[in-house]
């Protein structure tokens, strides 16, 4: 930015908050990552590695493709967590939210896990792209017309660029932003403020539309004749929900434990007020989804519905609701609830749960149809067991030692950012 626009932007920030931002620096707030919370890490991902050992060496003919199945669950769960963040980090700088300055570092650190993300989604591509989708077969493509007319989209090319050129665009765009945010607790330049304003508007648009190609080919592909165009929007606001769920329990952590003292409970009603309307917001897509589906009793369309409905995958389907709405929306519309760290963090965990839990039933039924009628195995789901436990505490473990690092690199509170005056008086 050339230094005229730097310092009408100055201007600008100090006419808004009335003053206020010649005063916005305070002393660094450091953090080191609690060696028990280190240790949680590493012992998550031993044990996680341990348990996806023992299903693999005691699931039989059904090891393989389980294993790709739970992998690919956790590893997009993860990133979901980490882009959603990102999108809080990027709504926060659009819009010029003043209140989210003294907590903005929680979702700038775990935003920092997408590098990580990508590699693990390209590590699960790699080990199960043919154990989960037809296309990846080419002895089923050749005798499917729909698979043929397809394969100009799903290949594994498409498959592997795709989590390369989206993910790792989430990974620069947050990585940058973050990059300017600590630049500036050195310089007080409030250039950065300007420059990430506008990275943040590149990557919403960005990630709007690459969320949509990279869930239809990660996940929608698994049932490549089966296509909703909500599909991508389903999943942003998953994402969504799920990163402020997120950011809900790591500041209420630090919070509680003293080691940041310049938030309180107005921060953390914005998180629950963001649960709040993503809950909302994601039930209202799926209900549009499913009701469309069921509405217009088209084959191809039904077949989704149908898979999660047989068996004892209607039970998970109701809990998926459940999670995922009823309990959030309800536990969350009192005021005082968003408000209490007590109430507040186990909402935030069954927003993760709930995320999981679509997650699996997006992946699993379909995966364990594809095993079944190819592979020619009996199986019968719901399917739990130390693999679902195991992938997510592997890479959970990963998740929790690469964004607590992160949080250590930088002061915990933005020392010198022009808003910082009016979030440490936020009151709402």
């Amino acid at each position: 930015m050339s230094a005229p626009h730097a310092e009408s932007l100055d201007l600008a920030l100090a006419d808004a908050h009335a003053g206020h931002a010649s005063h916005a620096e305070q002393a660094p707030v450091p953090f080191a990552v609690p060696a028990g919370v280190r240790n949680l890490a590493l012992g998550l991902m031993v044990a996680g590695a341990a348990l996806l050992g023992a299903s693999v060496a005691t699931g039989g003919d059904h090891a393989t493709w389980r294993l790709s199945a739970d992998l690919l669950i956790a590893a997009f769960f993860f990133t979901s967590v980490a882009v959603g963040c990102g999108v809080i980090f990027a709504l926060m700088n659009v819009t010029k939210a003043g209140w989210g300055i003294v907590v903005r570092r929680v979702p700038e650190a775990l935003a920092s896990y997408l590098p990580i993300a990508m590699l693990t989604m390209l590590a699960v591509g790699f080990l199960g792209i043919k154990e989960l989708y037809e296309w990846a077969d080419p002895e089923i493509v050749k005798h499917d017309h729909l698979l043929r007319h397809k394969a100009a989209i799903l290949n594994p090319t498409w498959y592997f660029g795709s989590m390369v050129v989206v993910i790792g665009g989430w990974a620069a765009l947050t990585g940058k932003m973050r990059s300017n945010s600590i630049a500036q607790d050195s310089d007080g330049n409030v250039a950065h403020t300007g420059q990430n304003i506008m990275l943040s508007v590149l990557f919403l648009i960005f990630f709007g539309l690459s969320m949509t190609l990279g869930s239809l080919l990660w996940l929608m592909s698994i049932e490549p004749h089966w296509f909703s165009t909500m599909f991508g929007v389903y999943q942003f606001a998953g994402a969504h929900k799920a990163g402020a769920a997120m950011c809900a329990i790591v500041v209420s952590y630090l919070v509680t434990r003293g080691h940041l003292k310049q938030a309180n409970v107005n921060h953390l009603h914005n998180f629950g007020l963001m649960m709040f309307a993503f809950s909302t917001f994601w039930a209202y897509i799926w209900v549009s989804q499913f009701l469309l589906i069921w509405y217009a009793n088209i084959p191809e369309e039904t077949g989704y519905y149908l898979l999660r409905h047989d068996g004892g995958w209607m039970a998970l389907f109701a809990l998926n609701v459940i999670l995922n709405w009823v309990i959030p929306f309800f536990a969350l519309l009192p005021r005082p609830n968003k408000r209490n760290p007590k109430v507040l963090v186990p909402v935030a965990v069954v927003v993760l749960l709930g995320l999981w839990l679509d997650l699996y039933l997006q992946v699993m039924p379909a995966a364990a149809h594809f095993a079944g009628h190819h592979h020619k195995l009996d199986l019968h789901g719901p399917f739990f067991g130390p693999g679902e436990v195991g992938a997510m505490a592997m890479l959970g473990g990963l998740f929790l030692l690469v964004t607590t690092t992160m949080l250590a690199k930088a002061s915990l509170v933005p020392t010198k950012d022009p808003y910082l005056q009016e979030s440490l008086h936020h009151h709402i």
